[in-house]
């Protein structure tokens, strides 16, 4: 993985939404209505924690209706994180709920687009319901309605959020947000990927592997080869007890010293809630975990790890939430000889999917050629926010950003050092 794979792509904002006006001043109650939607039923913000969680029942009978929904919209994944961040100063909950009527006058829900409010030093941004944890970012529409004509409403209501600007991350092409892109609604930024591999469509693990390049198999069979010439390489998987919590926490420390050697940080890393937040999965006892399929895979050399890899199981699909891997064995590509191990544990487990999320790493696409196009989404909100999206956003920090990968990894560690832990 390159340093640049590691960051996010920064966002050029194209000329073809004008928000520059100063609107309403944010709300003050739980619960504000942004407006009229269809027949009597509407567009609500929810912003108080019981009232979101008494959205479970129906949240979750929106997620079974949706043939796509995405893991870190859920009502188990936003249930954790609300449940974790409950009280902390700074959480800001801003759930967006779309209502349709019925023949006998009620309401069902039609639309859930979990979000918060964050502030970051004068600017308020309305961002993913867990950021900076989460990955993907959508909304759960139901298989009637459409997303255009949801359009004005949710605009209307983000405006009443009091956020600045809005920062949707990481929204796949295929999603619901990606349609209102579509509509021209939403400005969309650079794109990246996520490789996947659709293990549904193959009839057997052996089917799929015939597909990998001959090549590829060579060269890792010849690793696996060289390395078992000294000890035998296993592959462990768990979904509780001590394997689970030993990955996910040599995962963490792997992948914050990977970053510190490449003189690098993310948001998430800096966030001195992120290792907490990640050992609630290690214990499938801690409040709202036991509703989260976790699983943990570990390649072995002898009794060393050559690589770790754990995620989510949702709805037949393994999102590969964080992996590392042991720097001592980098001339056997640890990563790519666990993938290859991941894929088969996936069809072991009849998984229908395997997602790798971003970025599209070279050792991810070594097994799949199928990728999701992924970008982040910006809408100013305010004449603030349109200034700062467009001036900061728009063009120093893609600028900086460019000048910044140019550095020695020696110098890119200082300057992390001496100006992330402020930025």
């Amino acid at each position: 993985m390159t340093p640049q794979e590691a960051v996010r792509t920064t966002l050029q904002l194209p000329d073809t939404v004008n928000l520059d006006e100063t609107f309403e001043t944010a709300f003050t109650g739980s619960k504000a209505r942004a407006g009229p939607f269809q027949s009597g039923a509407g567009v609500d913000i929810i912003c108080d924690p019981a009232e979101i969680l008494a959205l479970g029942e129906e949240w979750e009978a929106l997620e079974a209706s949706c043939p796509d929904t995405v893991f870190f919209q859920s009502f188990a994944w936003c249930r954790n994180f609300l449940e974790f961040s409950r009280g902390k100063p700074g959480f800001a909950p801003r759930v967006i709920t779309f209502r349709k009527s019925r023949p006998d006058g009620s309401a069902r829900l039609a639309g859930i687009l979990p979000l918060a409010l964050q502030t970051k030093g004068r600017m308020k941004v309305l961002t993913g319901f867990a950021e900076p944890f989460q990955q993907y970012t959508d909304m759960l529409l139901d298989p009637q309605s459409r997303a255009e004509d949801f359009a004005p409403f949710l605009l209307e209501a983000l405006r009443k959020t009091g956020a600045d600007y809005v920062h949707f991350g990481q929204v796949r092409e295929d999603s619901a947000l990606a349609q209102l892109s579509n509509s021209k609604l939403l400005p969309m930024g650079e794109k990246e990927g996520a490789p996947y591999v659709r293990l549904s469509a193959f009839g057997s693990h052996a089917a799929y592997i015939k597909t990998v390049r001959a090549k590829t198999r060579k060269n890792l069979r010849n690793a696996k080869n060289r390395l078992e010439r000294s000890a035998p390489v296993t592959h462990e998987v768990a979904e509780d007890g001590p394997l689970l919590r030993e990955v996910i926490e040599r995962a963490y420390e792997g992948r914050e010293a990977w970053l510190a050697r490449i003189g690098l940080t993310s948001r998430a890393f800096q966030d001195t809630d992120f290792e907490a937040f990640l050992k609630r999965f290690a214990d499938c006892t801690a409040p709202g975990g036991g509703a989260i399929r976790t699983i943990a895979m570990s390649l072995k050399h002898g009794d060393q790890p050559l690589s770790d890899q754990w995620g989510f199981v949702y709805r037949g699909r393994y999102y590969a939430f964080m992996a590392n891997w042991n720097p001592a064995y980098e001339a056997s590509s640890p990563g790519r000889l666990h993938l290859g191990e991941v894929i088969k544990t996936c069809f072991d487990k009849g998984f229908k999917t395997a997602d790798f999320l971003i970025p599209a790493s070279s050792y991810k696409l070594n097994w799949t050629d199928d990728v999701t196009q992924v970008c982040d989404l910006i809408v100013p909100l305010t004449g603030k926010g349109s200034l700062y999206t467009r001036l900061w956003l728009g063009f120093i920090r893609p600028h900086a950003k460019r000048i910044f990968f140019r550095l020695p990894t020696g110098l890119r560690q200082l300057v992390m050092k001496k100006i992330a832990p402020n930025a």
